[in-house]
């Protein structure tokens, strides 16, 4: 039994990261896609159409990657009690979430506290999006997306900045420095001057990346940052840093084709150790929501099952050999 336990969830981290790889492969960022989409109430995130809850963690990106401008996502049977229907022939997109195993719930407190591992395994169900279906009464779309001005600071993203009561040290106005990096040593970001950057969005994002590598530090989430550039551990947390910026930037609103950093380099880079490693997408998605959720003081405390994207965490202490300097983002 357990066995096959292990082998479904294996899996379902192949399926997810075959779903990111395809995207990658036809020229598409998940995590930088969604940039010209129509505004809803709400936000622009993908959420449950009946509940109301937005998807969370690699959810996003898999919703993301699909070709639909709404946002709005149910199950075939939500769909049926809302008195509409799927269409025929339509296919429905697998998304995950982490389910409690029901008979290790049963265990007793001396065991619960002997195993510090929580009983989850990785589970999927299938959405349609509402645009795959007739008969629902939709939102009507409150605005078109614009394309963010091109100015010196952006109050909504200054916001993000500033109420973030336990941020690191930010050094921002350097005239000499010319590279962007976190430094955990003196839990501090440091930036070249605004006015070397070619615009807002370019601004602001690369700050947000570097705010996202911060929320490592070990007095907040204590992530491993790795030894060196290149290596698998600093791979990972650049792809944190990279998709929790990517959530910033669209909760900003900043985010256009302008933070789009599309390349074939670039591209090439993120196939190949998704290849490598059928669970890196998951478990990246999973820490970038929590640095966000750690930057915005957001709490997800009461989700349910059905709506949770991502339920673990998968932290690891910083170890003694992380890099003085997690540098750059183009």
């Amino acid at each position: 039994m357990k066995k096959t336990a292990t082998i479904a969830k294996l899996s379902i981290y192949q399926t997810v990261t075959d779903r990111i790889l395809s995207s990658l492969k036809a020229g598409v960022i998940p995590w930088e896609k969604p940039w010209q989409t129509p505004h809803f109430t709400g936000g622009p995130f993908p959420r449950n159409f009946r509940t109301g809850r937005p998807y969370r963690g690699i959810n996003v990106f898999l919703l993301w990657s699909c070709p639909y401008n709404s946002p709005f996502w149910l199950t075939f049977k939500q769909a049926q009690e809302l008195k509409g229907t799927v269409r025929k022939g339509e296919k429905g997109t697998q998304i995950v979430f982490y389910k409690q195993l029901r008979d290790r719930k049963k265990q007793d407190e001396r065991t619960r506290e002997a195993d510090d591992r929580a009983p989850f395994v990785l589970c999927y169900y299938t959405v349609f999006n509402v645009e795959q279906c007739d008969g629902l009464t939709l939102p009507q779309i409150i605005e078109q997306p614009t394309t963010a001005p091109e100015i010196d600071a952006d109050e909504t993203c200054e916001a993000i900045v500033t109420g973030w009561e336990n941020r690191p040290a930010l050094h921002l106005t350097g005239e000499t420095e010319y590279r962007a990096y976190y430094r955990p040593s003196t839990d501090s970001v440091h930036m070249p001057a605004r006015s070397r950057f070619v615009d807002a969005p370019h601004y602001y994002s690369t700050l947000f990346h570097e705010l996202v590598h911060s929320t490592g530090h070990e007095s907040r989430l204590n992530r491993t940052f790795g030894a060196r550039f290149g290596d698998d551990l600093y791979s990972k947390e650049e792809l944190v840093a990279e998709m929790g910026a990517a959530f910033l930037c669209v909760i900003a609103e900043i985010a256009n084709d302008h933070t789009d950093r599309n390349t074939t380099a670039y591209i090439q880079s993120w196939i190949s150790k998704l290849e490598e490693d059928n669970r890196l997408i998951v478990h990246a998605a999973a820490n970038a929501q929590r640095a966000v959720d750690s930057i915005l003081g957001s709490t997800f405390a009461e989700e349910t099952e059905e709506d949770a994207a991502n339920l673990v965490t998968l932290q690891t202490p910083i170890t003694s050999g992380a890099t003085e300097e997690l540098a750059e983002v183009a």
